[in-house]
């Protein structure tokens, strides 16, 4: 998976070993935070790796169940999206945009044995990544859409980066009637983050040429799968 990352263990800018670019691999890379804009928890912790471990352990599945209203984490985000499609069969490449501490991106590895392919790169999202390569098979924007300032623009970058044929895998959080969290919300907005309102996604989505897919949603957490529109028939509609 590729995007900007912090994990438990110290961030690196280390190019792919040449003799892994045929192989599978994830690559993960968080977005710096903004100027002026409240700290998240996970960027307070994101320097130290004993609270870093208790923030994945214990606060954010706090987080997601409080908006699913039932128990979630890594492992069940993952579940929740792979349910609504599989994706490839071989990715040759998989990339995390906007992957904070690794959560996901290590659930990802450890479910098909990549870990030792894993990468993770701090650098700005909308900017190259140091020896990025082509098109990429699978994207992961999980947890990360809903605090950049313009997700069109990272939903522009994500079809740029996606191979035909290729899957975007994304978890947010969408209003839901059923579930009032205005004070979250607000809280939210002040560090910068929003909640995704009727189809506002999947309008951004469509403008930035890319093909809706599958979706579901767990109280206000929200999965969407995404495709590129095909370069014939399908692109501008």
């Amino acid at each position: 998976m590729t995007g900007t990352s912090t994990g438990a263990s110290p961030p690196t800018t280390a190019r792919e070993p040449e003799h892994l670019t045929r192989n599978r691999r994830v690559d993960a890379a968080h977005t710096p935070r903004r100027q002026n804009q409240m700290k998240s928890i996970a960027q307070i912790v994101q320097n130290n790796r004993r609270l870093l471990a208790a923030y994945e352990d214990k606060v954010q599945p706090r987080f997601l169940r409080r908006y699913a209203r039932e128990p979630m984490d890594a492992a069940a985000v993952y579940r929740k999206l792979r349910a609504l499609d599989p994706g490839p069969d071989a990715p040759a490449r998989v990339l995390d945009l906007g992957c904070g501490t690794g959560w996901l991106a290590r659930e990802r590895a450890a479910v098909d044995g990549l870990g030792a392919r894993t990468e993770f790169h701090v650098a700005d999202v909308l900017a190259p990544l140091a020896g990025e390569p082509g098109r990429t098979d699978e994207i992961w924007v999980c947890g990360a859409l809903h605090q950049m300032k313009d997700a069109g623009a990272a939903l522009d970058r994500v079809a740029g980066l996606l191979a035909d044929g290729g899957i975007a895998y994304v978890q947010t959080f969408a209003e839901d009637p059923d579930v009032n969290e205005r004070v979250d919300m607000a809280v939210m907005a002040k560090m910068g983050h929003r909640v995704f309102r009727g189809s506002e996604l999947e309008d951004l989505a469509e403008a930035n040429e890319l093909k809706l897919g599958g979706a579901s949603h767990v109280g206000m957490v929200y999965f969407r799968t995404l495709t590129k529109k095909s370069a014939i028939g399908e692109a501008g509609k």
